[in-house]
């Protein structure tokens, strides 16, 4: 008699994982990707290729695939030992320059009836693969922003699911002192008063409960939950509350308005703003030779733009080159190409 299939389906936002007990199944693919394709067209949607998948990367693209019923668009694809569906829509103002796909929290953003309609979807594939393998259902806990449930509460359940968690004490525990050291120098303890920054760059109080590695909870509120690293948080309360600590947003923001100014060809704003970022210093791309891309701005992400490349001090730009010399060199002011004397940095 034939072993009973396994299969844990995770529901998050609009995503749903479906993974196998055993990664040897050699069948999973054809007969749990492909049957749900099926199911999907049967309940109305239209599925097809993603075509930046098939242009790009053919030997993935059997296993990938895009889908749209009404307002509802999809993506359903293997990924290792997973197959995953998730469901986005265009009918919200869009946050993530990507596209809506790539928005946080997409099922509060859905339309009401929308909501509803993934909830049948969910439903359907669960009683599709119910009637195929035994089935493990774990919903993830929407986050406190929600109002669905309190900060206290997600962390108690987040230790509960978690296996760091120490079955002693109730939570886990940080193992090495170094993630729990403060910005201010100090030891963090589990539960105490600290002091740390909100996503706009604001000092706010709170009380910090111990996550994983360097990583610690802020409550600041019933609703209000942040997870920062160690050495974004104050032990002590920091001098000058009411200054924001934003500088890395700043520069974000000042760099995207110089790039816009250079694009629209209002060089009299470009120079003002890049005087108000750089002073007098000499403005440096950094190219990567091994993605064949420029840095974007503050060392996050990539960029063929020339004119949305990130823009760097001298020093900024030799440090990072001089910490990867094999990958990367810097371009100067005058268009040409700078190593900073690093020997062997023209190979790679």
């Amino acid at each position: 008699m034939a072993e009973t299939r396994k299969l844990d389906v995770r529901l998050h936002d609009t995503r749903v994982g479906i993974w196998q007990d055993d990664p040897n199944d050699p069948t999973f693919k054809s007969e749990i990707f492909d049957g749900l394709a099926r199911l999907l067209r049967k309940r109305g949607w239209t599925i097809a290729h993603d075509p930046h998948t098939l242009k790009h990367f053919r030997c993935i693209s059997k296993y990938t695939r895009l889908a749209r019923k009404g307002n509802l668009r999809a993506s359903l694809q293997v990924r290792g030992r997973a197959i995953e569906f998730e469901c986005w829509a265009e009918t919200w103002q869009k946050m993530n320059v990507n596209g809506h796909r790539y928005d946080f929290d997409k099922r509060q953003r859905l339309d009401y009836i929308d909501r509803l309609r993934l909830d049948l979807e969910e439903r359907a594939m669960i009683a599709w693969l119910s009637d195929r393998a035994e089935v493990s259902v774990d919903r993830h806990k929407p986050m406190p922003s929600t109002g669905a449930i309190t900060a206290l509460a997600f962390i108690e359940a987040d230790y509960a699911r978690s296996w760091h968690t120490d079955k002693a004490i109730g939570r886990p525990t940080w193992g090495q002192d170094y993630n729990r050291k403060s910005a201010d120098g100090f030891l963090l303890e589990h539960g105490a008063t600290v002091w740390t920054t909100d996503g706009k760059g604001r000092i706010i109080r709170g009380v910090a409960y111990y996550h994983i590695n360097n990583m610690w909870y802020v409550v600041a509120g019933p609703h209000t939950l942040l997870n920062q690293a160690c050495h974004e948080i104050y032990a002590e309360q920091p001098e000058a509350l009411r200054r924001k600590r934003n500088g890395r947003a700043r520069r974000n923001r000042l760099e995207r308005e110089l790039a816009n100014a250079v694009s629209t060809h209002d060089y009299r704003r470009a120079e003002i703003l890049k005087r108000v970022i750089f002073g007098d210093e000499p403005v440096y791309r950094i190219w990567s030779r091994k993605n064949g891309c420029f840095y974007a701005p503050q060392y996050c992400g990539y960029t063929t733009d020339e004119n949305r490349a990130g823009r760097y001090t001298r020093a900024e730009a030799e440090r990072e080159v001089r910490r990867v010399p094999h990958h990367l060199h810097a371009i100067g002011p005058d268009g040409r190409r700078e190593d900073f004397g690093m020997v062997g940095a023209g190979h790679g």
